[in-house]
């Protein structure tokens, strides 16, 4: 189930009008010029482009059987949009030598990309090998260039939705029929989904930690425990000191890809006088914040029926987790970010103060990359496939010498940037830097 590659040759080729990494939007205007550069003699040909847009889905199912293992193959095939043009009717004529420059045959061409799915995959597919109602197609946005595939033990699967230009030449010679084709694929940007409300703009994540060692006593941050010390301490005795306090977690329920602000990330922290030992309630507890890890999870669930039952629908999930590099920064700060008990509640925005920004090639601090990940993918949900992100938190605290970890999950919403951004050059240069 291969993607459509570009192709072309000195029979026939398509320019399009546009930067090599260009992302186009439903209802854009595609410009460019199919090209001949082969000589031709025909009295009569025939240059056609067409737009297609396509989802494309294939499960393939390894199974055990008494004779052996077979597999068993599931696909899926959805044909959104297709536009068509005639470029040319007529004779035709390049002679020997020619097809350099100005001298080869050319014909340009415009197509507005349409902002909906074609009415007829209603009658072409049926609900229950859809994700979304086929009965209101008309009110479906088209989905963005996407691509996911999974190779597990038993169960292969591929989805993917592309848009590509297809232009064929028909031309009699000699009395008989020949043909040339070139394609062009050209990406789609995901639809927005809109803004998210205020309110659902943070989500909030609260846990609390206890930390006991005799390390929180005056004069013994960085004493070594004795044996006797360090059975009380494994065995939880009450006369070891404990230290107690809460971390509360601020972040965003959905990141728009692009945005130039910084992504909002707040550690707030509040001491714990309630899980704290009356003997240390007025001394001073450091707590370090060692560093944060933070993953990607994406995850990607396709639908693909049997080959000779609609009913025999299969489908498979595919998940990814990408690791986006943020606890690489926290060894590199000029000042750790530390908490002291008795300074009261306090905060810190490290999006804000790191300058964090998401792009679909990985998470910046400013306008450096902390790391490579595989083209990240806005949610969205089209007729046999279905995407969704998450966010994978690792924090690493440290208190009088002791290693705290805390790991969560929370549900995260990816948005597509809200247009190409051409007043932002060097995101332009991260693009070319990830190639």
């Amino acid at each position: 189930m291969p993607r459509t590659e570009k192709i072309g040759s000195a029979s026939l080729q398509i320019d399009v009008a546009s930067p090599p990494s260009w992302t186009f939007a439903a209802g854009d205007t595609i410009i460019g010029t199919v090209i001949r550069l082969s000589p031709i003699v025909a009295p009569e040909a025939t240059v056609t482009i067409d737009l297609i847009g396509r989802v494309k889905t294939k499960i393939s199912v390894r199974k055990n059987t008494g004779n052996g293992t077979r597999t068993e193959h599931y696909r899926g095939r959805w044909i959104l949009i297709r536009t068509s043009q005639v470029l040319h009717r007529g004779p035709l004529h390049l002679a020997e030598g020619h097809g350099i420059g100005s001298d080869c045959l050319s014909w340009p061409f415009s197509i507005e990309i349409p902002t909906r799915p074609l009415a007829s995959l209603a009658q072409n597919n049926s609900d229950q090998q859809s994700y979304l109602p086929l009965n209101n197609v008309a009110e479906h946005p088209l989905p963005g260039s996407f691509y996911s595939f999974r190779n597990g033990w038993s169960t292969k699967s591929e989805a993917f939705v592309e848009y590509y230009l297809e232009s064929t030449i028909r031309y009699t010679r000699k009395g008989s029929y020949e043909t040339g084709n070139a394609t062009r694929p050209v990406t789609l940007q995901h639809p927005s989904s809109g803004s998210i409300p205020a309110s659902q703009q943070l989500q909030r994540r609260t846990f609390q930690i206890t930390v006991q060692t005799q390390r929180l006593l005056p004069g013994m941050e960085h004493a070594e425990l004795s044996f006797t010390q360090k059975t009380k301490k494994f065995f939880h005795s009450s006369k070891v000191p404990t230290f107690g306090f809460n971390i509360e977690i601020h972040l965003p329920s959905a990141i728009e890809l692009e945005i130039p602000s910084p992504i909002p990330f707040v550690i707030k922290f509040s001491s714990n006088t309630v899980s704290t030992s009356p003997i240390i309630q007025d001394t001073v507890q450091t707590v370090r914040l060692n560093s944060v890890r933070m993953l990607l999870k994406s995850t990607t669930t396709v639908i693909a029926p049997g080959n000779f039952l609609a009913s025999n629908t299969h489908n498979d999930t595919q998940s990814n987790e990408h690791d986006l590099g943020l606890h690489t920064i926290f060894s590199k700060l000029e000042k750790p970010i530390e908490f002291e008990s008795t300074k009261g509640d306090q905060e810190v925005d490290i999006g804000t103060m790191l300058q964090l920004i998401l792009c679909p090639n990985g998470l910046y601090t400013g306008s450096r990359r902390l790391g490579l990940v595989s083209p990240i993918s806005p949610d969205f949900v089209t007729y046999n496939i279905k995407h969704w992100n998450a966010l994978l938190l690792e924090f690493l605290f440290t208190v009088a010498d002791e290693k705290v970890e805390r790991k969560f999950s929370v549900p995260i919403k990816i948005m597509p940037p809200a247009r190409q951004r051409p007043e932002l050059p060097e995101y332009s240069k991260k693009q070319e830097d990830s190639t």
